[in-house]
């Protein structure tokens, strides 16, 4: 078996087609879009009015500076959803970062499935499947790409999220959003640790080990964890040993793993290490990738990050890339990169292995080979007569999310020691992305055009909240036992015989609805009736405890999207107001102790509340023929200014 017919969550992979010559492709026309995710509208106008974002300012002089209209809800998978099929949701099919099996209520993703191996022949200790499993993005709708596939135009898309597995074309595409590491999870790290009380505390589904290490200096006994062994019939964890010679005296560590050693020093990150997972010995292996972060080094304490495996896009386990080359070729050129989904580790930071200090280095390494990468495609760009390159950066958003408290006093997680030395880096984001665009100017012909956008803005979150607690209060939920308590879940103990509406995903709400849901309840002639009583419900609800209104905008999913996928649909989502958002157990169908509570979290600023209140960004070094355009504005723009306007799948309209 090939390395390739293996790995969990993900199995094989989609065969994309050779790689086609565009040399007909040549209308000399030439696009690129850098795409900011979450850069806000009103913090890129204040930060151009100080003078901090000259190229930008540059760019909209002769063009255009606006808001743009992003989807309901505001969430990533769903608006570049829209941006790549210039359509609603209901036209593609995604809604929430989670969705749900009507039939048994379970939550999965809502961008891609795994469909189990089928005729599974054993073989000694070993299971053979002759039909592997397969992953299928769960995008519908025909993208732009493909429409400029048909006419010869050449596209370059990176790290386009909600595109993995990527989506059968001749285009140069890599995956972004949504792809898994090597163990089928969202990125799962390990830290090694000499602190008993530390390996106590409790870091799901990520893990602490204890670090022993002997009077030599040495830690012996560091596992790598990589996929599950399907082939076996246990399917145990595949593990890779590795040790660490610890040099207290220089601040330095030697870290051996399959015959490569590793030399860092005490708040160092380390380059890339390929790790090979091996299914069958001496037969067939996984690839994967890691790198080591030694964050305390000294007798008293000594701390090892080890970072999720990713796919390596050198050898890659998964399909990540159109061509399945393409990853090969940018691995060659700029050197491996990180591929997982969200490629910051946000979580070591939110439990408390890392520091904010910790984080911006692990977090600026993803900018600076974003930036590598960049160079080399906007290198490539300028050589070639015509076509669109699309750039995907991800470090503005995801640094948003963690640094919002250090710049927001009212913030209950504000903290006065870190925001006097880390208050300044969110702006600092903002004007490295502003100094790509610098470049792109000072090489670009005048001809090209060149568009900078987001998906959305952003805002504080500084109050969870549980819907699901509120159904229970309303009487729209009910529990066995009839009490609720913190943790409590749906799947355990919801008494779907008088349950009518739930709440699952993060902006999500549905009825319990007869013949959909496995134990539904509501009939087809009460659900309109059901559907506006809560939603003039939830726009009444108050905070107690500040007296402001929690939810801006319910928005009944039938009156707001086509309906080609709207069986998908939640029945209501929920568009909360500015600092609220709804609680990460709500969004998994939990309970907790108080229906809203203060958000302490280094997660402290977002962007999943009603879209009025977070616009996209839009700005471009053209006039357009709106005020106020449409993120399912851009793909008929694109597809028009290459000479493309039978598009029929679209519903957006061009801007020029």
């Amino acid at each position: 078996m090939e390395r390739r017919d293996f790995i969990k969550s993900t199995g094989v992979l989609l065969a994309a087609s050779p790689f086609m010559n565009f040399a007909g492709s040549n209308n000399g026309k030439k696009m690129i879009i850098l795409g900011i995710d979450g850069m806000d509208p009103g913090i890129t106008y204040q930060l151009m009015q100080q003078g901090k974002l000259p190229n930008m300012q540059k760019l909209a002089q002769n063009g255009t500076f606006t808001m743009m209209r992003t989807t309901i809800p505001p969430q990533s998978p769903v608006a570049w959803g829209s941006f790549s099929t210039g359509a609603d949701p209901g036209v593609y099919g995604v809604f929430d970062f989670v969705h749900r099996n009507p039939a048994n209520y379970m939550a999965f993703s809502s961008q891609a499935e795994t469909t189990a191996p089928g005729w599974i022949v054993p073989v000694g200790k070993y299971n053979f499947p002759l039909k592997p499993s397969e992953v299928h993005l769960l995008r519908e709708g025909k993208p732009f790409w493909d429409y400029l596939e048909e006419r010869d135009v050449e596209a370059t898309l990176f790290k386009l999220p909600g595109n993995y597995p990527p989506s059968k074309s001749k285009q140069r595409t890599i995956a972004g959003l949504g792809t898994p590491g090597v163990d089928g999870n969202y990125g799962t790290y390990i830290l090694y640790t000499n602190d008993e009380n530390e390996v106590e505390r409790e870091v799901y589904p990520n893990k602490i080990y204890y670090a022993y290490i002997n009077d030599e200096h040495v830690m012996e006994e560091g596992v790598i964890e990589g996929p599950r062994n399907d082939l076996l019939e246990e399917g145990e964890i595949i593990e890779v040993p590795f040790k660490v010679y610890v040099d207290y005296k220089n601040k330095t560590a030697r870290i051996d793993v399959q015959g490569k050693e590793i030399l860092i020093s005490e708040k160092e990150y380390s380059d890339w290490v390929e790790i090979d997972f091996s299914l069958i010995k001496h037969i067939s292996t996984v690839t994967g990738m890691v790198r080591f972060y030694l964050l305390n080094l000294s007798e008293e304490k000594f701390r090892l990050y080890v970072s999720p495996v990713h796919i390596s896009p050198a050898h890659p386990a998964a399909t990540i890339s159109t061509p399945p080359s393409y990853s090969e070729e940018l691995a060659e050129k700029c050197g491996l990169f990180h591929t997982i989904s969200l490629p910051s580790d946000t979580k070591a930071l939110q439990q408390g292995v890392f520091d904010m200090e910790n984080f911006l280095v692990q977090h600026m390494s993803v900018h600076r080979e974003s930036e590598k990468i960049f160079a080399y495609e906007l290198n490539r760009f300028l050589e070639r007569k015509s076509g669109l390159l699309f750039f995907y950066f991800s470090t503005l958003d995801l640094g948003q999310h963690m640094l919002w408290s250090l710049t927001d006093k009212e913030h209950p997680f504000y903290k006065e020691e870190e925001a006097a030395r880390f208050d300044h880096w969110r702006d600092d984001l903002y004007m490295r992305h502003d100094r790509i665009l610098g470049d792109v100017l000072k090489k670009v012909p005048k001809d090209v055009e060149i568009v900078v956008m987001s998906d959305h803005g952003f805002g504080p979150y500084r109050r969870s909240v549980n819907l699901n607690n509120w159904l229970y209060d309303e009487g729209y939920l009910t529990v066995k036992g009839g009490e609720i308590f913190d943790g409590m879940g749906l799947l355990e103990y919801a008494d779907w015989g008088n349950t009518r509406a739930y709440f699952l995903g993060l902006n999500s709400m549905y009825l319990n609805m007869a013949g959909r849901e496995g134990n539904g309840i509501v009939k087809t002639d009460e659900r309109r009736k059901l559907l506006e009583e809560i939603k003039g419900k939830l726009e009444m609800l108050t905070d107690p405890e500040t007296g402001e209104k929690v939810v801006s905008t319910a928005y009944i999913s039938e009156d707001n999207f086509s309906r080609d996928y709207l069986d998908r649909a939640p029945d209501i989502i929920v568009g909360f107001k500015k600092g609220y958002r709804a609680s990460n157990v709500s969004a998994l169908g939990n309970f907790s102790s108080a229906m809203i509570s203060n958000n302490m979290d280094w997660w402290a600023g977002d962007h999943l509340i009603d879209p009025k209140w977070v616009p996209a960004t839009f700005i471009s070094n053209f006039k357009i023929n709106k005020k106020v355009p449409d993120i399912k504005d851009m793909a008929p723009t694109i597809l028009k200014y290459f000479g493309i306007q039978d598009a029929p799948t679209i519903t957006g309209k061009s801007l020029i």
